[in-house]
């Protein structure tokens, strides 16, 4: 059986972000994503920082994550990016094969 997870990354810049999922949907490395505008604090070199944001969620295999890794860190802009990795479970086989159809 094959390990499933949940990618999100996010960003400051809508068209980076874009260009990101569009990669990964091209290249088959992940089977959907959602992006969502998000207000977003965080302390950064001990200052607090605010913006908006998009939050990129990746529907994914785990054994895909280096690759996946690679790009994003070849588009992203920050210095410090979320790669932050959820596991998947799901009772939904249907759902799960879905995912297996879509990735390489």
């Amino acid at each position: 059986m094959n390990e499933y997870c949940m990618l999100e990354t996010s960003n400051d810049n809508y068209k980076e972000i874009k260009s990101i999922a569009k990669e990964l949907l091209d290249k088959k490395l992940v089977a959907s994503c959602h992006i969502l505008e998000s207000e977003s604090s965080w302390n950064w070199n001990n200052e607090r920082e605010e913006s908006k944001e998009y939050l990129l969620q990746m529907k994914t295999k785990k054994n895909c994550l280096k690759e996946i890794y690679e790009v994003i860190k070849s588009k992203h802009s920050y210095e410090c990016f979320e790669f932050a990795i959820y596991n998947i479970t799901s009772i939904n086989e249907e759902y799960l094969n879905w995912i297996d159809k879509e990735i390489i």
